[in-house]
């Protein structure tokens, strides 16, 4: 059996927010603070290594050998499934994380460059290698599972380093049941690592996608909107602005035809473009801003500025999803969920990109129900998203119902959009998710 306190070459990917741990990320002497955002250049093709602390983690995360004991529980659950194990480099070329998870991510990777000029990050999460490599190697996908530690510039009570043991599911499979299957074996294997009473929060990416796409929105507004998808306060703005008619800037209005041609290829390459027309300027940064986001910014309000405004219907309807909540202001029990979606359908009249999403989130409630978890422990967030870049159908976060402080102890979802980043077959379907065994000492 491996020594899984050490740091092997493997994956961990699926995350929401990094919740608390007591590990600072150390590795190699590269790391010497906690928000060190880059580290020195290494000799051609060396990789940082982690010293030898055997037993260091469980002491760490609370003593015993509650997390290694919850590795090799969510290891072998993944195995026995038939689940084949994936090693990862921790030194990863950086191009794939910032390209599909935006210009963002790339402040939350600790990088460094080779003397060929590389950029390389250490792993800052293990799905987008996986399914790199994995469909690289076997196209038609596989059932693929992961086991180390990854790396990220954490946020203020956020640690740099966690440990990940996750799997994923690539191929041509049908999603709902394959996302029922998913979560009904999250719940099995964090029950088994201790956390017997869960709260599962689900939610669907595809459910807001498929309303933009059945409402009368331009194109620039509806991008922007789904760009947006996971930060509800900056979606209420957005719509408050509409509501407003305060949006872009006016004299882009002349360019219409220009910004609307533009708009047809993805955001970061539009981006890029500006971004390298101001280095040609010379203009490197603006109030703290770099050209990358100043970019950004001109290309938003150059869209909208040259869109057609929104009719009020619309953005009541989209209001509307978005405040989906009980009466408490909290997330929505899974049967009152259906219900709130049955009746926002109807009342945009069951126009069909959003009446077939919403029958499939009930098919898969259904097929949860069929495998044996408990629906009374599934609660509905409409605007519940991760910022990765790359999900774009169900997600679900879970935690011990006793412990909701410690974060989410298990957290997965679709991401059908990533393997095409990767040429992958149009049958070719992905889900996914992550266990935290650091947290599983926490939450029991």
């Amino acid at each position: 059996m491996r020594d899984h306190r050490r740091l092997q070459r493997a994956r961990g990917g699926h995350r929401a927010d990094q919740g608390p741990c007591s590990r600072q990320g150390t590795v190699g002497g590269h790391l010497r603070q906690r928000r060190m955002a880059r580290l020195a250049p290494g000799p051609e093709g060396s990789r940082p290594r982690r010293p030898d602390r055997r037993g260091e983690d469980d002491r760490r995360s609370g003593g015993g050998r509650g997390m290694t004991d919850a590795i090799q529980i969510a290891l072998d659950s993944f195995k026995s499934a038939g689940f084949a194990v994936v090693d990862v480099p921790v030194l990863l070329p950086m191009e794939d994380f910032v390209r599909i998870s935006g210009e963002e991510f790339r402040r939350r990777i600790f990088v460094t460059s080779s003397n060929n000029g590389h950029d390389w990050c250490l792993r800052p999460e293990f799905t987008i290698p996986v399914v790199r490599t994995m469909l690289a190697a076997e196209p038609a996908g596989g059932r693929f599972c992961y086991s180390g530690r990854v790396f990220r510039n954490g946020r203020p009570g956020e640690a740099d380093e966690v440990w990940q043991v996750g799997g994923e599911i690539l191929g041509d499979h049908d999603p709902v049941a394959t996302d029922a299957s998913a979560l009904a074996h999250a719940v099995a294997i964090t029950a088994a690592c201790g956390a017997t009473r869960q709260r599962i929060i689900v939610g669907d990416v595809a459910l807001f996608s498929a309303l933009l796409a059945a409402l009368d929105i331009p194109p620039a507004w509806r991008a922007r909107l789904t760009a947006l998808f996971g930060e509800p306060d900056k979606i209420a703005d957005t719509l408050a602005r509409l509501e407003q008619r305060r949006f872009g800037f006016p004299s882009f209005a002349a360019h219409a035809e220009i910004i609307e041609a533009l708009s047809a290829f993805p955001a970061e390459k539009v981006g890029q473009l500006f971004a390298d027309i101001l280095s040609i300027a010379g203009v490197k940064t603006v109030g703290g801003r770099t050209t990358g986001e100043i970019a950004e910014r001109v290309l938003e309000q150059a869209m909208l500025a040259a869109s057609d405004g929104v009719p009020a219907e619309t953005i009541a309807a989209i209001a509307e999803f978005m405040s989906m909540q009980d009466e408490n202001g909290g997330d929505l029990t899974i049967a009152d969920g259906v219900l709130r979606l049955e009746a926002l359908s109807g009342r945009i009249g069951d126009r069909a990109p959003f009446r077939a999403a919403v029958d499939r989130f009930k098919a898969r409630v259904a097929a949860i129900a069929a495998l044996g978890v408990d629906l009374t422990t599934l609660h509905y967030a409409a605007g519940f998203g991760r910022r990765l870049g790359y999900y774009d159908g169900f997600v679900f976060d879970i935690h011990d119902a006793t412990r909701v402080e410690v974060g989410q102890v298990s957290g997965g979802g679709r991401y059908d959009g990533l393997v095409r980043h990767f040429k992958a077959a149009d049958a070719v379907k992905a889900v996914g998710f992550a266990v935290w065994p650091e947290r599983f000492r926490r939450a029991t």
